[in-house]
């Protein structure tokens, strides 16, 4: 395996679409759709269809804004909003974006290690979840991260294993697809909002894909095709299995009452092959998410304390690799606190909501942007941003509210513990000058 998750040689436009696939379909698609069904009722692919506007949006921006650091000079550490929001908005925003993002990757690794524990020792859910969380913090403290040919074995094994349970869905339901019955507006409405919101937790790796211009031949060429391309396959996929679980539930309430409902319909299948099939792959997928979210995590939190938004003791890192060790094990020390102590639902809102605030901020930085593309006009960054805002604010809330204190609470530190005499960022705070060629 190997040490570094970049491929040696930049690639192509089909490998950069298979790696932004990757990077979606993963934990996610086995968690989220009994919420959304629960959310959204037989609105449930509108919702879908909604979540996947609004990361499409937000990878456009974050396209944007990676470019434009690399041709401004900025640096880009610790995640392309943070960068931006740094250098457009000032350190404030910087340090709001990033400490954002940090609470939006340890409570998504929370849900995926909860995931990796229902699938895999479903008797023994929170202790399981809390070994995945330790395992992955073990793997990033010995700079191991995934590489190219990780994500596209994990894609390929989920893949089939999707499918096959699509297969056995429909072929073992019981009657016809439901029809959906009268709903009020207002109800389906907001609703449909919930469920999209509920759903973005599926296509949260879109912003690897979207920021990785400098591992992809050609990015200017091949990102703009390969991030729709990316985006909609998955979507495709995703509407494929929700259907059938629809179909094999008789209903979206049927769904929303199941926990792990893509267990249900294979369980069929004989001498457990499909059980096992389903627990394999939704393990490997959740702890490969859970394994990339503490590295993140732990690498935007490393960047925040060079910059002296956060104590320095996490930006130091060991001498034989160039793992913020201490950044790592506090990370991964939140997750499994998280999982032993919050429920699966709670912690799913909570990392949507933050999820969805990180989104707003990227295409709010987007849209300030003076350098454009003619296939991300300004409309797209609204867009983005009016999408991420309303879906987040239809979450539950008692998530907003958790999610906002530790939000609030750490700008709040921020501002009144900020270490006197500390060194300017070495991005400097004026917005990059505008590329007009």
């Amino acid at each position: 395996m190997s040490g570094s998750s970049e491929a040696k040689l930049p690639l192509g436009g089909f490998d950069a679409t298979t790696v932004g696939i990757g990077c979606m379909v993963g934990g996610g698609i086995f968690v989220v759709l009994p919420p959304v069904a629960n959310a959204a009722g037989f609105a449930l692919a509108a919702s879908l269809a909604l979540a996947a506007l609004v990361a499409y949006c937000t990878a456009a921006s974050t396209f944007l804004l990676s470019a434009g650091l690399r041709i401004s000079g900025h640096r880009n550490a610790g995640g392309t909003a943070r960068s931006a929001a740094r250098v457009l908005l000032g350190p404030y925003m910087g340090f709001f974006t990033g400490w954002t993002m940090v609470c939006a990757l340890v409570t998504s690794a929370a849900v995926l290690a909860l995931t990796f524990g229902l699938y895999v020792v479903p008797d023994q859910a929170r202790p399981a979840a809390a070994g995945a969380a330790l395992a992955a913090t073990a793997l990033n403290l010995f700079g191991l991260q995934r590489s190219t040919w990780v994500i596209r074995f994990v894609l390929a094994f989920v893949i089939g294993v999707l499918g096959f349970g699509v297969v056995v869905a429909f072929n073992e339901a019981g009657g016809p697809p439901p029809q959906p019955g009268v709903l009020e507006e207002a109800e389906s409405t907001t609703g449909l909002l919930r469920g999209a919101a509920f759903a973005f937790f599926a296509f949260a790796g879109y912003a690897r894909l979207a920021a990785g211009g400098f591992r992809v031949r050609a990015p200017e060429r091949n990102l703009p095709r390969a991030i729709p391309a990316s985006i909609i396959v998955a979507l495709v996929l995703y509407l494929l299995v929700a259907l059938s679980l629809i179909t094999w539930f008789q209903g979206p309430a049927g769904l929303a009452a199941s926990v792990t409902p893509l267990r249900e319909p294979v369980a069929a299948v004989g001498l457990g092959i499909g059980t096992g099939a389903v627990a394999i792959a939704a393990g490997a997928a959740s702890l490969c998410g859970v394994w990339v979210l503490v590295e993140g995590s732990a690498r935007t939190a490393a960047a925040m304390a060079g910059d002296g938004d956060l104590p320095r003791v996490f930006a130091h890192a060991g001498r034989k690799r160039s793992v913020p060790w201490p950044a790592v094990a506090a990370a991964g020390a939140a997750v499994v606190v998280l999982v032993l102590t919050i429920s699966l639902g709670t912690l799913l809102g909570l990392a949507c909501f933050a999820l969805l605030l990180h989104a707003a901020i990227t295409n709010l930085c987007g849209y300030s942007l003076e350098h454009r593309r003619w296939y991300t006009p300004r409309a797209v960054n609204l867009a983005g941003l009016a999408g991420a805002l309303v879906t987040a604010l239809s979450l539950p809330p008692l998530a907003i509210v958790l999610m906002l204190i530790v939000l609030v609470f750490g700008l709040v530190v921020r501002l009144t513990f900020r270490r006197s005499g500390a060194a300017p960022p070495t991005d400097g705070i004026s917005p990059p000058r505008p590329d007009r060629r």
